[in-house]
């Protein structure tokens, strides 16, 4: 018989201040309980995964804040609303665990452009990406060459359909929020984050990036719900 409760979401959350986490709100939708990690191991050897509540969601753009109980360092935040075109874009997180593992991948590109010809129009705050991101990706964080969070992965294009429609295929098109529109969601809650402007001086290697920013990001499953009518 099938299952009447709906299967657990996969997606990537990072910290932005001790014992805050911000992933993609689709990411914990439709799902009452929540679990991040791993954060090191059990007695036992297995990866340690922690319960995480909600404590702030915001469908419209798709952000949503989980208190976790354990303080892992913070990420920082690029405080502006644009960063140069061109600029290294690095994504870490957790894409397609089924198929590629559960560990964390990181992908490097940079920064194409923006989502819309006036950079500074901030309601429609995407920044495209040429950094490869897959489902599982969504609410990871997008760093700078200095290790700064410049926005969070929240969608890519759907290629299967553009070629439908347009008889032209897309690579690696994929939106992040920028990380100014993280700092505006952030103002009335708990979570105080780190601000920092990112260094254009400062470019770190790829696998650096990667040692200094991983314990910061984590995995967030969605557990339980009932399943949408079929």
């Amino acid at each position: 018989a099938a299952s009447a409760t709906r299967p657990a979401s996969w997606g990537t959350g990072f910290v932005v201040a001790p014992g805050y986490l911000l992933t993609a709100h689709h990411v914990v939708r439709d799902h009452p309980r929540w679990l991040v990690g791993p954060v090191g191991t059990t007695a036992t050897g297995r990866p340690r995964w922690l319960v995480a509540e909600l404590v702030k969601a915001d469908p419209a753009r798709d952000l949503a804040l989980l208190k976790m109980p354990e303080p892992l360092p913070a990420l920082a935040l690029h405080p502006q609303p644009t960063v140069p075109i061109g600029l290294e874009a690095l994504a870490i997180g957790f894409p397609q665990p089924r198929v590629q593992g559960a560990s964390r991948k990181i992908t490097q590109g940079i920064v194409n452009g923006y989502r819309n010809n006036d950079s500074t129009q901030t309601d429609q705050g995407w920044l495209q990406i040429s950094a490869e991101v897959s489902q599982g990706n969504s609410g990871g964080p997008v760093l700078a060459a200095d290790g700064t969070v410049i926005g969070m992965v929240q969608r890519k294009v759907n290629t299967t359909r553009v070629a439908e429609r347009t008889q032209d295929t897309l690579i690696n098109v994929n939106y992040a929020l920028r990380s100014s529109q993280l700092i505006d969601f952030l103002q009335d809650t708990p979570a105080q984050a780190t601000v920092r402007n990112v260094s254009l001086q400062t470019v770190l290697r790829p696998h650096q990036i990667y040692e200094s920013a991983s314990p910061s990001v984590l995995a967030v499953v969605g557990l339980g719900g009932m399943k949408a009518p079929e």
